[in-house]
């Protein structure tokens, strides 16, 4: 039995031997993994350069000169032309009798107006102011005018025609008329308000 059991530990010896330290002089020993690669260095030049094709700078070519011919010399502006300023027209009206005429037209539509009631009195003083202003000269002639048509055309029955005067008056002469132009304005209004009622009947 001892020479079976020195047989089986000889042949493990001779099968397994024990590792063997290394001496001094000998080189070391490389460790190798097959799963690693050994690292390369980058290459970081890997963008093209674009040379030049050719290392003279081309210029442009000169264009030999052109004879234009210089420009005329510009016109002078011609001078505005002068147009004389004209003073309004004077209308020749007869003040007297046409006052007479529209107050005599108006205080009789306001007498056929008794729908206005109250309103009646302050629209005849507002005739009156208009009166006392026309006497003492302080409306224009083209006011004389434009107050006999808007008389007549509320006497006609047509009170459009008579609004499109009276908003003409308060557009052109709003500082002399406007403090009587309002009671005008009511006898407007309020023939209108006949007019549609009429117009309705008749329906």
């Amino acid at each position: 039995v001892p020479y079976i059991i020195t047989k089986l530990l000889n042949l493990f010896r001779f099968y397994f031997p024990a590792p063997i330290d290394p001496g001094w002089n000998d080189p070391p020993k490389l460790s190798y993994n097959p799963g690693t690669t050994p690292n390369k260095p980058r290459n970081i030049l890997n963008k093209r350069v674009a040379f030049p094709l050719s290392s003279a700078t081309s210029s442009p070519v000169a264009m030999p000169p052109m004879n234009i011919p210089p420009m005329p010399a510009a016109f002078p502006p011609a001078p505005p032309i002068q147009v004389p300023s004209v003073p309004p027209q004077e209308i020749n009206v007869d003040s007297e009798s046409t006052l007479k005429e529209v107050k005599q037209i108006l205080l009789e539509f306001l007498d056929n107006s008794s729908e206005l009631g109250a309103k009646a009195n302050d629209i005849r003083r507002r005739i009156g102011v208009m009166e006392e202003m026309w006497s003492s000269g302080k409306l224009d002639s083209r006011i004389y005018v434009q107050m006999k048509e808007l008389a007549h055309a509320l006497k006609d029955d047509n009170p459009s025609k008579a609004d499109d005067i009276h908003r003409a008056l308060m557009v052109d002469h709003v500082s002399a008329v406007g403090t009587w132009m309002p009671g005008i304005k009511q006898l407007i209004h309020n023939c209108i308000a006949r007019s549609e009622l009429l117009s309705i009947d008749k329906e």
